[in-house]
């Protein structure tokens, strides 16, 4: 396949992988400024961000390898063999193993501890330890995320055989 069409789904690729790549990012950095906060649960813009819900935004980047492999399947075939389609794809795999299994659970704590307001205002609030601590696994979670879309984005653009 040639043309408009496998040019689309070369963008779509690359589309879900920014998005969801920059949302990880994106949370790390919110992470950093919450685990720096004085009074987390007085700052709007955390607040807003770390709302209860989920980043679908973060969650784009699971589609990228299937993008990535109807790309594969699509083209002329002769990358099956290369080497570079599958170091992208072990990037991804690490990429997405943190993200899921350490980066995600952490936000979820971390935007349960900034919606649960307590009434009292006496000395730190309960939990603050923990809230730094989940914020400290986003953002270090997020940092090697970014590496791995890094190496991912050299390799894509190399293609070593």
């Amino acid at each position: 396949m040639t043309g408009p069409g496998y040019d689309l789904l070369v963008g779509l690729h690359v589309l879900s992988a920014v998005i969801g790549f920059g949302a990880v990012g994106l949370s790390g950095t919110y992470a950093a400024s919450a685990r720096e906060a004085t009074e987390p649960r007085q700052d709007p813009a955390l607040r807003r961000y770390f709302h209860l819900s989920t980043n679908w935004a973060e969650r784009s980047l699971l589609v990228t390898p299937v993008l990535g492999a109807i790309v594969l399947c699509a083209g002329d075939r002769s990358a099956d063999s290369q080497a570079w389609p599958w170091i992208g794809l072990g990037c991804w795999v690490l990429a997405a193993s943190i993200a899921t299994g350490r980066c995600w659970p952490a936000e979820r704590r971390i935007q349960l501890w900034l919606a649960d307001l307590p009434d009292s205002a006496d000395g730190p609030p309960p939990g603050l330890g923990e809230f730094r601590d989940a914020c400290r696994v986003v953002q270090s979670g997020a940092s090697v995320v970014s590496l791995c879309f890094i190496a991912a984005v050299v390799v894509m653009i190399w293609q070593p055989r």
